[in-house]
C-alpha cells in the first residue's frame, strides 16, 4: 500500500473519531451541576416507580409533564422517556427496553416524522449493524442486519411475516412511512422464537391504530399531511380519521405519493423514475371486556413506475431497452385476540394473518410477453405466558407457543424454468424467564422447527424437508438499578427458498441460466453474545439523563448459501455468459461490536452510536460480505416556548478495503442532514423542514451484488411536510 493510500486511510478514521468526539464532549460539560447524593437517589427512585405504571398511565403523565413544561417555560428533558418505552420482539414479551438481554434498536413515530422520509430507511440506515442497500430506488432498498439479508433476517409487521422471494422482488419493505407507530430491531440469533430466518435478526413494524394516536380524553380525531422533497420530486399527502365509541374504536388512513427521476450526490440525475404510489390501512378494535381484546387489520399498497427491469441499475448501466412499467402490490390482512392477567400485563395473543406480494412487468420491445412473481403466505401465530413465583427457586415467566405458515409462489415469467411452490414451515417453542434473588434472571429456551418444500412441476424435482432444534440461553444481571449486564449463546438457521433449491432457467435468451439444487442444506449459525445497558437520571445535572447499549458478538455460521459460477454458455447477451447453482460452499466467522448512547441535558441532546463487524471465510481466512464501520450522530436543541426543535445528523462511513471480492469495495463517506420541526404549543399544526446530504455528498453504499457497485446515493435534498391534527 502507498504512504498516499495510508494517509487517506488514516485521515479518514481519524474523521470519525473526531465525529464521535464531537457528540460525546458536550456531556462533560455538565459536570459542575452535579446533584447531591439523596437527590440523586430521589430521581432514580422517581424513575423506578414510573416505570412501574402502565404504557397509557406513563403515557398521560409523560403529556402533563410536558404541558407542564411549557406552562412555565421551563426546560423539557428531550427524548426524557426514551429509555423507558416498551419493546416486545426480544423475548415475545412487554419489557423496558433498558432490561432486554439482546442488541435491540428502537425506531419511533417522532424518529420518522423528523426525517420526513419517503421510505423508512433513512431512519434505519442509522441503526448500528443495520442498513438498507441496493439502490436510490425504493424498489431496490433491501434491509439488512449486521450484513445478513433476504431471507436470513425475518421481517414481520403488525405480527405477519413479510416473507419475499430473492429472484422476483428486490424489496419487502412495501409500506408508506406515515403509517408506522414504531420499528423494533433486534440484531442476532433469533431463530429459537421466530423460526426460519433468523440468522441476523428481526424487523418488526407496528402500524398505527386508533388507541396510539387519540389524546387522553379524545373521542374522536384526524390528521391531513403534505409534503415535498426536491431530490426526486417527490410530493406526497396523506389522511387520518380515527375515534373511539365504547368499547369500539377504528381508524381509517391514505397515503399517496408521486416521484419523478431521483437526482444523485454531484448532480447526475437517475432516469426514468416516473411514478406514484396509493396506500391505504384500516384499524378495527374491539375491548371485549377488561382483559380481552380483539383487533383486525387491513393494508394496501401499489407502486406502480417506469423504470429500468433490475431496479439496481445506476445511470452508467441504464438502457432504454430494459426499461418497462413495474407494478408492485401489497396486501396484508390481520386479526389478533390479545389477553391480560389480573395485573394487566399481556399474557396470550393469537395472530392469523395473510400476506400477498405481486410484481408485474408489463411487456416491453425487449420481454414481448412480461412477467410476474407473486408470494402470497397464509399464517397463525399463538402464544400464551404463565407466571409462578416458587420462592427460592425463582419467579418464572413461561411462554410458549406454534407458529404456521405456507408461502404460495407463483412464477408467469416468459420462458421461466422457474417452477410454481409451496413451502410451509411450523415450530414449537418454549422459553422461561426466571428471576432469582439479587437480581440475576436466566432465561432458557428451545424450539423445534420444521419446513417442506413443495414444487409444483419441474424436470425431474421432488419435494424436499428438513427441521432444527434450536435451543438458546441468556443470563442477564442487573447488580444495580442502573445497570444490566448480559451473557447469550443460541442456535440460529435459514431454509432454502424454492427458487434456490427449484430453479431451472435454462435458454440462450437470458442473461444468465440457474440449475436446480435439491441438496441444499439450511444455513445455520451458534451465536456468542455479551453486553450492558446503563441508564441513569441526574448524572451531572438535575435535568440531565443519560443511556448506553453496548454489545459484542462473535457467530460460527455454516451451510452459507451462496451462487456459484459452474459453467458458461453462449447466448443472445453474449459468449462465456454464466451458468450458476446455489450451493452450500461458505463456513464463516462474523464478529462485532454494537454501541448507542444517548443524552440529554435540560433542552439539548445528543446520540451516538457505532457498529464494527467482520466477516471471514473460516477455511481459507479471505474477508466475506462485511458492513463497513459506522457512526451516527444527533445533537438537537429544543426551544420549549415555541415548540421548535433544531437538529443536526452526521453519518461517517469507513472504507470497506476488506472484501477479498475486490469490486465491491467502497471508500469511505460522511453525509449531514440538518432538520427542524415547529409544532407550536397548543396548535394543531406542525412545519417540518429539512435538508439531507447538505453538500450534495457523491458516495455509493457498499453492497452485497457484485454488479452495479457504482450506484450512487440521493444527492442534495430539500424537505418540507406541513401537517393539521384535530
Amino acid at each position: 500500500m502507498s504512504s498516499t493510500h495510508v494517509c487517506a486511510h488514516t485521515f479518514h478514521r481519524a474523521h470519525l473519531l473526531s465525529a464521535a468526539a464531537i457528540f460525546l464532549i458536550p456531556s462533560f460539560a455538565a459536570h459542575a451541576n452535579e446533584l447531591p447524593g439523596k437527590e440523586r437517589e430521589s430521581a432514580a427512585s422517581t424513575r423506578q416507580a414510573a416505570i412501574k405504571k402502565t404504557p397509557e398511565q406513563s403515557s398521560r403523565n409523560t403529556s402533563k409533564q410536558l404541558g407542564a413544561h411549557v406552562k412555565t417555560g421551563a426546560a423539557v428533558p428531550i427524548s426524557s422517556n426514551a429509555a423507558e418505552r416498551l419493546v416486545v420482539t426480544a423475548t415475545r414479551t412487554p419489557q423496558q427496553i433498558q432490561d432486554v438481554p439482546a442488541s435491540v434498536s428502537l425506531i419511533t413515530r417522532q424518529d420518522i416524522q423528523m426525517r420526513q422520509s419517503s421510505t423508512i430507511s433513512d431512519a434505519l440506515n442509522r441503526l448500528p449493524d443495520v442498513d438498507m442497500v441496493g439502490t436510490a430506488r425504493m424498489e431496490g432498498q433491501v434491509p439488512q442486519i449486521r450484513g445478513f439479508a433476504g431471507r436470513e433476517i425475518i421481517l414481520m409487521v403488525d405480527g405477519a411475516r413479510r416473507n419475499w422471494d430473492s429472484q422476483g422482488i428486490e424489496a419487502p419493505l412495501y409500506i408508506d412511512p406515515a403509517f408506522i407507530q414504531s420499528v423494533e430491531v433486534v440484531a442476532g440469533s433469533a431463530s429459537t422464537l421466530y423460526g426460519t430466518g433468523g440468522l441476523g435478526g428481526v424487523m418488526s413494524i407496528k402500524t398505527i391504530d386508533a388507541k396510539s394516536l387519540l389524546k387522553p380524553g379524545q373521542g374522536l380525531g384526524g390528521e391531513i399531511d403534505g409534503g415535498y422533497q426536491s431530490a426526486n420530486g417527490n410530493g406526497k399527502g396523506s389522511a387520518k380519521i380515527y375515534g373511539k365509541w365504547g368499547k369500539f374504536d377504528a381508524l381509517l388512513a391514505y397515503s399517496g405519493q408521486t416521484f419523478n427521476s431521483i437526482r444523485l450526490g454531484g448532480g447526475e440525475r437517475l432516469s426514468p423514475n416516473d411514478g406514484q404510489s396509493h396506500s391505504a390501512l384500516l384499524k378495527l378494535g374491539y375491548d371485549i371486556n377488561d382483559r380481552i381484546r380483539i383487533d383486525f387489520g387491513q393494508q394496501f399498497y401499489l407502486d406502480e413506475n417506469y423504470r429500468s427491469s433490475v431496479p439496481q441499475k445506476g445511470p452508467s448501466t441504464y438502457h432504454c431497452s430494459t426499461c418497462q412499467e413495474q407494478n408492485v402490490r401489497q396486501d396484508e390482512s390481520t386479526l389478533h385476540l390479545t389477553t391480560r392477567n389480573e395485573q394487566g400485563e399481556e399474557d396470550g395473543r393469537l395472530t392469523l394473518y395473510r400476506t400477498k406480494m405481486a410484481s408485474k412487468q408489463v411487456p416491453n420491445s425487449m420481454d414481448s410477453n412480461g412477467g410476474s412473481t407473486v408470494l402470497e403466505t397464509y399464517g397463525f401465530d399463538l402464544q400464551k405466558s404463565y407466571f409462578r413465583n416458587f420462592g427460592l427457586f425463582g419467579r418464572h415467566k413461561f411462554t410458549g407457543g406454534v407458529n404456521y405458515y405456507r408461502d404460495f409462489y407463483t412464477y408467469t415469467t416468459s420462458g421461466s424454468n422457474t417452477p410454481n411452490a409451496q413451502q410451509q414451515v411450523y415450530g414449537v417453542y418454549g422459553q422461561d424467564e426466571i428471576k432469582f434473588r439479587h437480581h440475576v434472571t436466566l432465561s432458557p429456551s428451545l424450539r423445534y422447527d420444521r419446513y417442506n418444500t413443495f414444487p409444483e412441476h419441474g424436470k425431474g424435482l421432488s419435494n424436499s424437508s428438513n427441521g432444527a432444534i434450536l435451543p438458546k440461553i441468556t443470563l442477564s444481571w442487573q447488580p444495580t438499578r442502573e445497570w444490566m449486564i448480559y451473557l447469550s449463546w443460541g442456535k440460529a438457521y435459514n431454509a432454502p427458498t424454492p427458487a434456490q433449491s427449484d430453479m431451472d432457467l435454462t435458454g440462450n435468451q437470458w442473461f444468465a441460466n440457474f440449475v436446480s439444487n435439491k441438496n441444499l442444506k439450511p444455513e445455520s449459525a451458534k451465536t456468542y453474545e455479551g453486553g450492558f445497558t446503563y441508564t441513569k437520571s441526574a448524572l451531572f445535572s438535575e435535568h440531565d439523563r443519560a443511556s448506553v447499549r453496548a454489545t459484542g458478538f462473535y457467530e460460527d455460521v455454516t451451510n452459507l448459501i451462496q451462487e456459484v459460477a459452474i459453467g458458461r454458455f453462449n447466448g443472445k447477451y453474449g459468449k462465456n455468459r454464466p451458468i450458476y447453482q446455489y450451493q452450500n460452499v461458505g463456513h464463516a466467522t462474523r464478529y462485532g461490536i454494537e454501541l448507542h448512547s444517548n443524552y440529554d441535558i435540560g433542552n439539548w441532546g445528543f446520540d451516538l452510536s457505532f457498529s464494527h463487524i467482520r466477516v471471514t471465510n473460516a477455511r481459507t481466512g479471505a474477508g466475506l460480505y462485511s458492513p463497513p464501520d459506522k457512526v451516527a450522530a444527533d445533537m438537537r436543541y429544543r426551544f420549549p416556548n415555541i415548540g421548535l426543535t433544531l437538529m443536526y445528523s452526521l453519518m461517517a462511513v469507513d472504507a470497506q478495503n476488506y472484501d477479498a471480492t475486490i469490486i465491491r469495495r467502497r471508500p469511505g463517506y460522511m453525509v449531514h442532514d440538518i432538520l427542524a420541526t415547529w409544532a407550536p404549543p397548543r396548535k394543531p399544526w406542525r412545519i417540518n423542514f429539512a435538508v439531507t446530504n447538505l453538500f450534495d455528498k457523491e458516495y455509493s453504499m457498499y453492497k452485497m451484488a457484485s454488479t452495479n457497485v457504482d450506484f450512487p446515493e440521493v444527492g442534495r435534498s430539500f424537505r418540507f411536510d406541513l401537517s393539521y391534527r384535530f
